[in-house]
């Protein structure tokens, strides 16, 4: 016997499965389990069917309550349709010519009772939408009770004790008897002794003393602060300080703060003048006219060696060794 060939039509299904893309591959699968389900339900739906009819004409004796429901709506559907079918004659001459002859009453029912059924669900959706609006019971205003002031007696001040009155106890004297003397002698007679009064005892009155006023206090007298005088400056001080006031006056000419600082070294016959960083704002013809007139100013004062530097000590002018104006080393700043 012969074996088939593989390229044949009559190869295997798994093979022709295999050289399909795997989505037709997954997509026949899916229909085939589709395909199961539908005829399952099918299937059981139409047993379910023939057993209920099948108990429908074995029963012999309709429901009572079936067979009053069936002629409720047997008579319900025979007033409606004369209105239903003006409704749809309304309807039928409002469409056009064409639509109408094409769309049968069945139809045109339908279609009337599923927009029916699709206005009643929109609107009952929108009113449902909407929460409900709790509702606001009103409250009672809460009832003050009035607080009435408990009253106290203003006059508090302790009555007075009345003085007592203490008497002092009348002692009776009774009378002596005189004894018989066998001799006689004179006898002795007793003097009897007045009866005391009583007396009342007045209350002792304290006297209240007086407050004593303290006498003010003068107040006492600031003295006056004396200030110490300020210490005489020396010679070379006060030369110093002409010094930095004239330069400190050609700063000023040009832009406030323009010296930072000026260190006269008279035995040298020089002067350092440090700068602030403004000299690199300066333009060229600003800075030779400050310098310049530095170096004139420090010619009149017995220091031509002037040195004009940045505040990281950095030579921007010194004078020169020939000519008449200074010479600027430094005119721009590296980091700018």
């Amino acid at each position: 016997m012969s074996q088939p060939d593989a390229n044949s039509p009559t190869s295997s299904p798994t093979e022709s499965q295999s050289s399909l893309p795997q989505s037709q591959v997954t997509a026949r699968k899916i229909l085939t389990t589709l395909k199961m389900g539908t005829t399952r339900t099918l299937r059981s739906t139409s047993r379910i069917l023939e057993s209920a009819a099948d108990r429908v004409e074995a029963a012999n004796e309709l429901n009572p309550l079936l067979v009053k429901i069936a002629t409720g709506l047997t008579i319900a559907a025979e007033r409606f349709l004369p209105i239903w079918r003006k409704l749809l004659s309304v309807i039928r001459d409002r469409l056009p010519a064409n639509l109408s002859g094409k769309l049968g009453d069945r139809a045109l029912s339908g279609i009337v009772a599923g927009a029916i059924v699709v206005l009643f669900w929109f609107t009952s959706s929108l009113f449902a939408s909407k929460p409900p609006q709790p509702v606001q019971v009103a409250s009672r205003p809460p009832v003050t009770i009035p607080i009435q002031p408990t009253q106290f007696p203003t006059d508090l001040t302790t009555p007075e004790a009345a003085p007592e009155i203490v008497s002092t106890p009348v002692e009776e004297i009774e009378p002596a008897e005189v004894p018989v003397v066998e001799e006689i002698e004179p006898a002795e007679v007793p003097v009897a002794e007045t009866p005391v009064e009583p007396s009342t005892i007045e209350p002792i009155v304290e006297p209240v003393p007086e407050p004593i006023v303290e006498a003010p206090q003068p107040e006492p007298v600031a003295e006056p602060i004396s200030t110490p005088p300020e210490p005489e400056l020396t010679p070379e001080q006060k030369q110093v300080a002409a010094i930095q006031s004239q330069v400190m006056e050609i700063s000023d000419r040009f832009i406030g703060g323009l010296v930072m600082g000026v260190e006269p070294q008279i035995d040298r016959a020089r002067m350092k003048v440090r700068v602030s960083e403004d000299w690199y704002r300066f333009n060229a013809e600003q800075q030779d006219q400050f310098a310049n007139e530095l170096w004139a100013r420090s010619q009149t004062l017995d220091l031509p060696r002037l040195e004009i530097t940045d505040a990281q000590g950095s030579l921007l002018a010194r004078p020169p060794i020939v000519g008449e104006t200074m010479i600027i080393l430094k005119r721009r700043d590296a980091l700018s």
